[in-house]
């Protein structure tokens, strides 16, 4: 039977696997893990990087296409209340693995009716969905894997993923422009349960979520915003990935309409530059994944929040299918940084109230997700795209300035320390 030492840590029985000490439960959450995240590959290429351009292909109007990019933030905007509830019960587990079946079983509709306004209503039912999900998940990595190795081993699950997806890019595109878009959807979809019926055997420890003393697990935004009141890292991290997130979210439909109606690439080009993407988010996951679990995790967010602003001004000032490529590999790279570095950084900032944080955070995203690309599609007829992109720069530089000044102290004296 396994025993705990003093500070609840568990210390019989452990494996050695992928140079890191580990309990058997927690090596097989990462097989589990592992092997889910292959089978849910070609929904995410499918979802993430195909699917805004088949609904610009059947007709999609721009505010369509503004509507499309908002919808991953629309749910998200109740997050917090998910979050009060799953403090609540205690068991993040049903909230990832119900809305994830119901969500990936949707995506069969666009296949059924290829009309823009099917694209666009499946897109905001699914994300309103990912929106309870979301802060769930936060709390069941946090429950999935221990802190000393969570990083390296969320790293290696999404490089396989990535791996996977390099290849997955280029046979969708392929298959899209030879008979439609319906097939990729269809397989999409079917994969996509499998894969969330897998995840569903995880194996958690039996204690539930415990909150500090004093708390009520209950939907409050005074209670969620002393969060952040009292924690300066916190409150820095917000301001910097608003900013930032905000920029990102401006441009991300102009990505879109420059690919297909700017530039006219086909599915097979757009696969090439997402081949490019999933380069870049395959190798950061490998190296942040570790740099997560050593180094200060302020170093590698930098560069996370860093890349937003990068992006739309290769976009902006070239314009050009060599900046798509390049784009698309930066925007890998921040994406990466932002999947496992935030969940990483929350889980150390409030240990137990993690599904209260990420709520908070998911709301700003959904704020400014929801802004950010109506704004961006809705200018688009009367703004240049040159200027829209500028603008989004912009932002993602302010957002890297006040995590850089916001932290700078800890940042020279945690180098200078190693």
């Amino acid at each position: 039977m396994e025993r705990k030492d003093c500070s609840g840590m568990e210390t019989k029985g452990s494996v050695y696997r992928l140079g890191m000490q580990m309990m058997p439960r927690v090596w097989f959450n990462a097989r589990i893990d592992f092997s889910a995240t292959l089978l849910f590959s070609i929904f995410n290429v499918v979802l993430n990087q195909f699917f805004m351009p088949f609904a610009i292909r059947e007709g999609a109007t721009n505010l369509q296409v503004g509507l499309l990019s908002a919808a991953p933030a629309v749910g998200l905007l109740f997050s917090p209340i998910w979050a009060a509830w799953i403090e609540k019960t205690g068991n993040p587990k049903p909230f990832v693995i119900v809305p994830n079946v119901i969500g990936r079983l949707l995506i069969i509709f666009p296949a059924l009716f290829a009309y823009p306004s099917v694209y666009v209503a499946t897109a905001l039912v699914f994300q309103i969905l990912m929106g309870i999900q979301a802060p769930a998940y936060a709390s069941l990595v946090a429950r999935m894997y221990p802190a000393d190795v969570r990083g390296r081993l969320m790293g290696y699950v999404r490089v396989a993923s990535g791996a996977l997806m390099i290849p997955l890019a280029y046979v969708v595109g392929s298959w899209a422009d030879a008979s439609g878009p319906s097939g990729p959807l269809v397989t999409a979809s079917i994969f996509g349960v499998a894969s969330i019926f897998l995840f569903n055997s995880l194996r958690l420890p039996k204690q539930a979520m415990s909150l500090p003393a004093g708390t009520r697990a209950r939907f409050s935004l005074p209670d969620q915003w002393a969060l952040v009141s009292g924690n300066r890292k916190l409150a820095v991290f917000l301001a910097a990935t608003t900013f930032s997130g905000f920029g990102n979210m401006l441009s991300n439909p102009l990505y879109q309409i420059i690919q297909v109606q700017v530039l006219e690439l086909s599915n097979v080009q757009i696969g090439f530059a997402r081949v490019s993407y999933y380069a870049g988010l395959l190798l950061t996951y490998l190296i942040a994944g570790r740099l997560i679990d050593r180094i200060d995790i302020k170093h590698v967010l930098l560069c996370g929040i860093s890349a937003y602003a990068v992006v739309p001004m290769l976009y902006g000032l070239w314009g050009s299918y060599s900046a798509v490529i390049a784009g698309n590999g930066i925007q890998g790279i921040g994406e990466a940084i932002w999947d496992i570095g935030i969940l990483a950084f929350v889980s150390r900032l409030a240990p137990g109230r993690e599904a209260a944080v990420f709520g908070v955070h998911l709301m700003l995203f959904g704020v400014r997700g929801t802004l950010g690309p109506l704004l961006g599609a809705g200018l688009s007829d009367s703004v240049s795209l040159t200027m829209l992109l500028v603008i989004a720069s912009v932002c993602g530089w302010i957002g890297t300035a006040l995590f850089l000044l916001g932290n700078r102290k800890a940042l020279i004296e945690r180098s200078a320390s190693s």
